[in-house]
């Protein structure tokens, strides 16, 4: 910037609201603004070169000079409050003036600087908070000032009386902390709108103490303004009155629980379930409502009396309110009919597995009375919040219908509403049944996909790949029952089938004088977590004469996820074996540098779902080039997943990606076409 751009001291000075001026060693004034000018109602002209006494009363004067020598003396800034004078209304105004001493570069006093701003808002705002800090020693009530952010300030000694919150444990938070979940986001957002509007609000809320309890309170929360307008604080008084409420809640639960279990009872879960409704319509999060009625009670009753009855039901009622996780309520409608309402599942299996838990309650005998077990089971009718109803006497009443079906199709289980929903349960119920089997009835076996190098599409290895075909179910996706075989722990024998096939049918070739490369074979991160993986590994390839330097083991990012240090010790110990180490999938998981970085793994595959969209969409040629250049950078082999057409090898090969899989190439065909399809390549 040029020099003659500069502004000058004065016009630096000028700029400013607050009064600036300067004195020199003398204390005669060499310097000062137009602010200064019109406060003192002077020109500078007859300001310059004059002192204090010259320009003010006599009091004043002595009390500047006063200061002046402070500051000289002290070699330090000073700050000085003083009331200068009272506005027209006769109120107080405060003036905060700042002065700093000058010295030269030999550390020589030369003079002083001054600044003076107006400071009545702020002492106004003092005077306030000190009467009510006054206020706040004197009143029963519970009080809390918040800042304007709704962060709170201060509270008096009844708040931590009222809540067995202490000051310090408080201060800065936002009171939310004291919502006890009993009001809806509709009646917080009604609050703050009234208060918006008319500054005020009034009213009764359920809050919660320190230790747990809940207790109700009258509250009045105002809003504090300025004297523009502009919000400063909020403050809310408020008191407890449980001891009203008591006989009120006396009144309610006759009302809303059904006494022999203290369940809620139709009318309490009806208004529970449109409370549900009107979260899901706001937040569109689905939820399911389970009808649940014991088999055979009417037996049970004719046969044992209403009191034995009446005691198996408050029995299936603690169970049910022990087996809930929190996610939704549990009520007695009447009779032997239960009513739960599920939320906070994320997917149809999790869904199927809070009911088979809450199923599971019945798997122990119910102990009636002294040496007398009862045996008994439930069936459980399920309505999905929207798809099978949008108010809850629709959803009650075919929650109801689904639960007559379970009992059609044989009691002691559950059954959707939705056909379709219920054929989808049961078909997972028969996978996960069929795939206890599948290993010893032969029913799995590999197909083998070859990976070539793009150049000359001359072959570099093979991936096994598993299928399963049931002879009733037909055949099944991998996507399908893998998931399943991970969480019911089935994984582990067929990982090691898996394992132990790809070997044999590696050395078979070997022994025919097939030249495939490397044989990659998947395995689970759940298998890769077994302690013993790595001896399991070594005592195949043993027992079947496959060399390790031809194995190669696929692994995914959430085996890395999951115990780094374990990751990177088995990863190791199959290095040292001569196992080359894949990252598949890369791109779809949580790829981070961190993970590869020192991580011993020889290869990264992009995965399909990339290759399918390239060269077309830019977003996913983009991160194609990138993963390749990242690879090269790391010097790891790069193959390509489901590559399908011709476009998308020159468009891989013009970026440096050299090898690939796909139907570009073969799609995967077993060991005799794969053998066919070498010999045919020699």
């Amino acid at each position: 910037m040029s020099s003659k751009n500069l502004p000058t001291l004065q016009e630096f000075i000028d700029a400013l609201d607050d009064h600036i001026w300067v004195k020199d060693a003398d204390g005669e004034y060499i310097a000062v603004n137009e602010a200064s000018e019109i406060a003192w109602q002077r020109h500078r002209n007859d300001i310059y070169g004059k002192t204090d006494d010259e320009l003010f009363d006599a009091e004043r004067a002595r009390h500047f000079k006063q200061v002046d020598d402070q500051i000289i003396s002290h070699g330090s800034q000073h700050t000085v409050e003083e009331c200068a004078a009272l506005d027209k209304r006769g109120n107080e105004v405060w003036l905060e003036t700042v002065k700093s001493p000058i010295h030269n570069e030999s550390g020589e006093f030369v003079g002083i600087i001054g600044m003076t701003r107006n400071a009545t808002r702020r002492k106004q705002v003092e005077a306030r908070l000190s009467i009510t800090s006054e206020i706040f020693n004197n009143f029963q009530e519970g009080m809390m000032i918040t800042d304007h952010n709704a962060r709170i300030m201060d509270v008096n000694r009844a708040f931590t009386v009222l809540t067995g919150y202490q000051e310090s444990e408080v201060i800065g938070e936002n009171p939310r902390f004291l919502q006890s979940g009993h009001h809806s986001r509709t009646f917080y957002t009604s609050m703050w709108d009234q208060l918006k509007e008319n500054g005020q609000w009034k009213g009764e809320f359920i809050n919660r103490k320190k230790d747990g309890t809940v207790y109700p309170q009258m509250a009045t929360i105002s809003a504090i303004t300025g004297d523009h307008g502009d919000l400063l604080h909020y403050i809310c008084v408020f008191e407890d009155i449980s001891l009203r409420k008591t006989n009120e809640e006396k009144l309610r639960r006759m009302a809303f629980f059904d006494p022999l279990t203290n369940l809620p009872n139709r009318t309490h879960l009806t208004r529970l379930l449109e409370q549900h409704i009107e979260v899901g319509k706001q937040d569109r999060q689905p939820f399911a409502t389970l009808f649940l009625d014991l088999d055979h009670f009417k037996h049970i009753n004719d046969s044992k009396g209403h009191h034995y009855g009446d005691k198996l039901l408050a029995s299936v009622a603690t169970r049910l309110t022990s087996n809930q996780k929190g996610n939704g309520a549990v009520g007695r409608i009447g009779g032997d009919e239960f009513v739960m309402i599920l939320t906070g599942y994320h997917s149809e299996a999790e869904l199927l597995d809070i009911v088979d838990q809450t199923l599971s309650i019945f798997n122990a005998p119910f102990e009636i009375e002294q040496d007398d077990h009862l045996c008994v089971s439930g069936s459980i009718g399920i309505a999905l919040y929207p798809n099978d109803g949008s108010d809850s006497e629709t959803l009650l009443k075919n929650a109801d219908t689904a639960m007559y079906l379970a009992k059609k199709n044989g009691r002691n289980g559950y059954a959707f509403y939705s056909p379709d929903l219920t054929d989808r349960s049961v078909q997972h119920v028969r996978i996960q049944s069929a795939l206890h089997e599948a290993v010893d009835r032969q029913q799995l076996s590999l197909a083998y996909q070859p990976q070539y190098r793009f150049s000359d599409r001359s072959l570099i290895g093979v991936e096994a790949l598993l299928r399963w075909e049931h002879p009733d179910l037909g055949w099944i996706p991998p996507s399908v029952f893998i998931p399943i075989a991970e969480k019911t722990g089935l994984i582990q024998n067929i990982g090691a089938w898996v394992l132990r096939a790809a070997c044999e049918q590696g050395k078979r070739w070997l022994d025919s004088g097939v030249n495939f490369g490397k044989i990659a074979v998947n395995a689970s991160a759940l298998q890769l977590q077994r302690s013993d993986f790595v001896s399991q590994l070594v005592e195949i390839t043993q027992q079947t004469g496959f060399p390790t330097s031809q194995l190669e083991i696929e692994i995914t990012e959430s085996f890395l996820l999951r115990n780094q240090q374990h990751a990177f010790a088995t990863l190791g110990q199959l290095r040292e074996l001569g196992i080359d180490i894949s990252l598949d999938d890369f791109g779809t998981g949580y790829s981070s540098l961190s993970y590869l970085k020192g991580l011993p793994i020889n290869k990264l595959k992009i995965d399909r779902s990339f290759i399918n969209d390239v060269p077309s969409q830019a977003d996913s040629n983009a991160i194609v080039q990138a993963i390749i250049a990242m690879a090269q950078a790391l010097d790891l082999v790069v193959v390509a997943e489901g590559v399908e057409d011709q476009q998308q090898v020159e468009f891989l090969t013009e970026h440096g990606c050299q090898f690939g899989q796909g139907y570009v190439f073969s799609k995967p065909i077993d060991p005799l076409a794969f053998a066919k399809l070498i010999s045919n390549n020699k």
